[in-house]
């Protein structure tokens, strides 16, 4: 018996050491406000060599009893991780990246919206002729106060990205590196896969590596089994709110197993998010398969596919599996000891000796 404790002392440590998360951080929501400021998050431009196109910025004062003086200017950004969460550079010397749209855009130096209102400005962008195909961001960043300059995350200023794709044929290049279940308690902000998990599921993900020379926003399905090959989630669309793929970067795409889907409008502009709820999933495992395409208009279309498999095990299935496994370890200890018990007993000596004899 001392040998079973070892050996069920040694189980639990490698149950505990294959429940591994690895940290991680996911996408922001699309909506954004900032010191009593609403604005539209994102604007998506195609635009050939050559072109001038006239957009605009829907800027909203949410409070009622101040106007807001705001100063506009184009900033470039980069990804800080695999988050959506952009890394925007504030310094007025920071050095323009290759992917900067800085000199297309021309936007007027300063604005008021009046309090409790909503303004309306346009601006332009211009794209020299001859400008390769590909994708090209910058960001309008909104100050209302003064700033030391420096790299901040989108959360500390308010911000518009702003995406041109000059179309074209362009180098499309993604790659998977990762797939499986999500553990994250806030919407992925902060979070991380998970192959083992104790705790239920609410969430599955891919990261995807962008080594083109355009932003990649994928597209697709993906389907989850039971260990029995019953179909528990089919998720329509792995992307809804167009989430992009930066140049350069590996991307995570988060996605609710169960979800209910919830919609924002912005200046007639609508953006879509979901809300996880219980999948109500039984302990086992469970395969997920990616069925994901991208491409950009003008260029062949890729397909993306890949499975990856992820258990649920709650330390209430844990528990019960280890008694089962005891129980049987102990049945067979219990047979071998009665089976030499048995071996063992006089007159079973007796006959072995009889039977001896006479050969």
């Amino acid at each position: 018996m001392k040998r079973l404790a070892s050996f069920l002392s040694v189980a639990l440590v490698a149950v505990f050491a294959m429940v591994s998360v690895v940290p991680a951080s996911a996408a922001p929501s699309s909506t954004r406000s900032s010191s009593g400021l609403s604005i539209i998050p994102r604007i998506n431009l195609q635009i050939n060599p050559g072109q001038t196109v006239t957009s605009k910025l829907v800027i909203g004062n949410l409070s009622n009893t101040t106007d807001l003086n705001l100063t506009l200017r184009p900033i470039d950004f980069t990804f800080s991780n695999d988050s959506g969460v952009p890394k925007l550079f504030l310094a007025q010397n920071a050095p323009q990246t290759t992917w900067s749209i800085k000199p297309f855009i021309n936007i007027p130096g300063g604005i008021v919206v009046p309090k409790g209102q909503t303004k309306t400005v346009p601006f332009t962008l211009s794209v020299p002729k001859g400008q390769g195909a590909g994708s090209y961001y910058s960001a309008i960043e909104y100050e209302s106060g003064n700033s030391n300059g420096g790299s901040v995350s989108l959360s500390a200023t308010g911000v518009s990205l702003v995406f041109v794709e000059v179309p074209g044929i362009v180098h499309e290049d993604v790659s998977l590196q990762k797939m499986g279940a999500y553990q994250t308690a806030n919407q992925g902000v902060t979070g991380g896969y998970a192959f083992i998990n104790t705790i239920m599921p609410r969430n599955v993900a891919f990261s995807l590596k962008n080594n083109g020379n355009v932003a990649e926003s994928p597209s697709g399905t993906l389907t989850i089994h039971d260990m029995w090959g019953n179909k528990v989630a089919n998720i329509t669309n792995v992307n809804p709110s167009q989430d992009l793929a930066l140049i350069g970067q590996t991307r995570l795409f988060l996605n609710c197993i169960k979800s209910q889907p919830t919609s924002v409008t912005l200046g007639g502009s609508t953006t879509h998010s979901q809300t996880c709820t219980n999948p109500h999933l039984w302990p086992g495992m469970y395969t997920m398969t990616l069925d994901s395409f991208y491409g950009q208009n003008g260029n062949q279309t890729k397909e993306l596919t890949a499975t990856a498999t992820f258990w649920y095990m709650p330390w209430w299935a844990i528990v019960v599996l280890l008694l089962i496994v005891l129980l049987i370890v102990g049945a067979i200890l219990r047979i071998r000891y009665k089976i030499r018990k048995h071996r063992s007993t006089p007159h079973v000596q007796r006959a072995r000796t009889f039977r001896l004899g006479r050969k």
